[in-house]
């Protein structure tokens, strides 16, 4: 295990991961002013269903392709290549199943899940692109296992500027104006930033692959019967997660608020209050994605003592760095919210939020240790139980005390899961 080089790449994804987010904070507060709050939580709500639509179609290949290839890498004698291969055949199949799935029930899942005509055209436009998505998530799963992060950063930082760019240009000359739905903008800007991507992986991973003659260690039907508690773990979470945004404005009308009203609290908190909450965890993201490879290589080779003891300092300086910034929300979060939205009512959500700070950003180095251990069937329950507990509190708090129910549940659930993933760990 290569310290020096987990430390050098950790900093060029966080420097990279750092530009992204603030270019996407300042994204999301010109659409917030420019179309409004309400819009922001519609386009917030079409965005979910299209990760959730991701997730299903791809079964999360991109942690499927770079923990098995660095389990292949780790052996003395493997083919990553063919485990790469495996990833592609099964990732775009199922994509291409789920695409003309959705495609062709696109008008009952508008009219009929999401309540809008209006969804018709960006569902399928969205599923069009669902087999691009699955190929990039391959590919970028390859060149993390291969220690090369460099090109799945480019990738994805081409993908951000050519969605963000194209729908900031249609915020500006078009919807405004009439001339065009907010919500298939949004879809045309994903699509765009998702082929771009995806063209961009290809030539490279095309250019760079190194043919190997080596016999692999595993056949397909292993590769995908292994990568079953992978997607199982992705279903769990993203079907949670977009039922529990789903439910958010839901909840806020049986409270009182007009459909706008709720509309505009939840564009606040997905576009301004959570942006800002995980905006300083650019650097536990990018640590978290490659230990995924580096736990699985290093478990494979039976380098049990290095492991432990990168997962020791790496938790030591998650949770110092974790409550400095809590702190600094504590202290400022009014002032921020205020500073990126003009209003003191995200500055006072953020502020409240503050001490689930610690846990949320624990949530991401320790999902990435579990996973790198191969412990999804535990992370499949735990997230489990992580949303039934967050999506009760919500269901129960919300209608009595409105958007501050969601603060509620935010805090319960991080509270109780990441303490008892922080306690598996340390068993």
């Amino acid at each position: 295990m290569n310290k020096n080089r987990i430390l050098r790449d950790t900093c060029f994804l966080t420097a990279v991961e750092f530009a992204i987010q603030g270019l996407s904070l300042l994204v999301n507060v010109f659409i917030t002013r420019k179309l409004g709050s309400s819009v922001i939580g519609m386009v917030s709500l079409i965005g979910t269903f299209f990760f959730f639509a991701t997730i299903i179609s791809s079964g999360n290949i991109y942690l499927s392709s770079s923990r098995f290839i660095s389990e292949e890498i780790g052996k003395k004698t493997g083919n990553p290549v063919k485990v790469f291969r495996y990833g592609i055949i099964s990732s775009v199949s199922l994509s291409i199943f789920t695409a003309a799935v959705i495609f062709i029930f696109s008008g009952i899942i508008s009219t009929k899940i999401l309540k809008t005509e209006q969804l018709v055209i960006p569902i399928r436009i969205l599923a069009v692109i669902l087999p691009f998505g699955s190929v990039s998530a391959c590919i970028k799963g390859y060149f993390n296992a291969v220690r090369n992060v460099t090109l799945p950063a480019a990738a994805g930082t081409l993908e951000f500027l050519v969605k963000s760019g194209l729908f900031a240009f249609f915020a500006e000359f078009f919807i405004t104006q009439g001339k065009l739905n907010v919500l298939t903008a949004f879809a045309v800007s994903i699509a765009a930033g998702q082929i771009f991507g995806c063209l961009f992986l290809a030539m490279f991973y095309l250019k760079c692959r190194k043919p190997c003659r080596n016999e692999c260690s595993i056949g397909f039907k292993w590769f995908v019967l292994a990568s079953v508690p992978i997607f199982l773990n992705s279903i769990v979470t993203s079907v949670l997660s977009s039922a529990n945004d789903a439910l958010v404005p839901l909840t806020l009308k049986q409270y009182g608020n007009s459909t706008a009203e709720a509309l505009s609290q939840f564009g606040i908190f997905e576009a301004i209050v959570i942006p800002a909450l995980f905006f300083p965890s650019s650097i536990l993201c990018s640590l978290s994605s490659i230990l995924v490879p580096e736990l699985s290589r290093e478990r494979c080779a039976d380098n049990n003592d290095k492991n432990a003891c990168l997962i020791n300092k790496v938790l030591r300086q998650t949770f110092s760095f974790s409550i400095f910034v809590a702190v600094i929300f504590l202290c400022f979060g009014r002032e921020i919210g205020y500073l990126m939205s003009g209003d003191y009512f995200a500055g006072k959500i953020i502020a409240i939020l503050s001490p689930a700070v610690p846990f949320i950003y624990l949530e991401i180095i320790l999902e990435g240790i579990l996973k790198g251990m191969g412990k999804h069937s535990f992370s499949s329950v735990n997230y489990l139980v992580e949303y039934t507990i967050r999506i009760s509190v919500l269901l129960i708090c919300v209608p009595i005390f409105g958007f501050y129910g969601i603060v509620i549940s935010y805090l319960t659930s991080n509270i109780i899961c990441n303490t008892t993933r922080l306690i598996m760990i340390i068993k």
